[in-house]
């Protein structure tokens, strides 16, 4: 993961994304920021499997149809 992606960067608009949809909680919906993080933490752990297939199959991997045949 030498590419950058994985640190937080601003000018970057896939990490601006992130970042106004963060502040967009707490400032329109009323979120503390410990509800925010907290609500990412779950989301992280709800959509892992489903980013993990998604990458997987970018890269070539197994996708669903042939993963229903083995």
């Amino acid at each position: 993961m030498g590419n950058g992606k994985n640190k937080f960067d601003i000018t970057r608009f896939e990490h601006q994304l992130i970042a106004s949809t963060m502040t967009v909680l707490v400032d329109d919906f009323g979120y503390t920021p410990r509800e925010v993080f907290e609500l990412m933490d779950d989301a992280k752990r709800q959509l892992w499997g489903a980013l993990a297939e998604l990458a997987n199959e970018r890269k070539g991997g197994i996708n669903n149809e042939s993963a229903k045949t083995l």
